[in-house]
């Protein structure tokens, strides 16, 4: 099964329940769900305006040899056109099952002897969400952008450990002046099950905005270096 690497670049912050940051969908994985969305609606947009404007996206040495003559303009707005129909044709059907991780930079809070464990504080949890940075051809805004996950839940937010080793794992991380790293890394898997359009791409080239809908698999609690893991959990 293929897998795609994201990595979330700033800590994530908590507000009211919902996280405000920044993931970095790469700009080839936003392009392809612009295109497929552009694909589905071809036949919605002008094709005179959309062949101008992906003959100054794509072939801009052209528009500019011809931008003067309006009869060589026309042809190639046609031409432009059709090079588009043909990139799109080209598109691999979407495949939900296609694997994604993401790594979120998180934090352990303090040790709860009743319980015995650690709860883990900025994971995801119901209600979060996230946005992305990653644009394309087709999608070039990210103010209203968003990545949510259907699953997500504080239910696995926490770290059984027995209280002699978690004793020993705050002493390894306290410095000569009693300061205690927290911070430890969260390695989710997911499926994007849904996408869709939440501002409209438009036949002059104005971007899209995509609405991401995820399903969590797994998740895996590792030190901040990323090399023991201190919980793994199925969703």
């Amino acid at each position: 099964m293929k897998k795609m690497v994201i990595f979330l670049m700033i800590s994530l912050g908590l507000v009211t329940s919902v996280f405000a940051g920044t993931v970095e969908l790469s700009d080839s994985v936003v392009e392809n769900f612009g295109a497929r969305i552009v694909k589905k609606n071809l036949d919605t947009y002008d094709d005179n305006s959309l062949g101008l404007w992906y003959l100054k996206k794509k072939y801009y040495d052209k528009w500019e040899r011809v931008r003067d003559d309006e009869f060589e303009l026309d042809d190639a707005k046609v031409w432009a056109f059709q090079q588009l129909k043909k990139k799109l044709n080209r598109l691999a059907p979407f495949k939900k099952g296609t694997e994604y991780s993401l790594y979120l930079s998180v934090k352990t809070g303090k040790y709860d002897f009743k319980t015995k464990s650690f709860p883990v504080r900025d994971a995801l949890s119901a209600n979060s969400y996230m946005r992305y940075s990653g644009k394309g051809f087709f999608v070039d805004r990210w103010d209203s952008s968003a990545l949510l996950f259907e699953n997500a839940s504080d239910s696995v937010n926490f770290i059984p450990m027995k209280k002699a080793a978690a004793k020993e794992f705050i002493k390894s991380h306290k410095d000569d002046y009693g300061n205690i790293d927290r911070d430890i890394l969260a390695h989710y898997v997911f499926i994007i099950t849904s996408f869709s359009e939440d501002e409209e791409f438009k036949s002059d080239g104005t971007p899209m905005t995509i609405k991401f809908m995820g399903k969590l698999k797994s998740v895996e609690f590792m030190d901040k270096n990323g090399k023991h893991v201190l919980k793994s959990a199925k969703f």
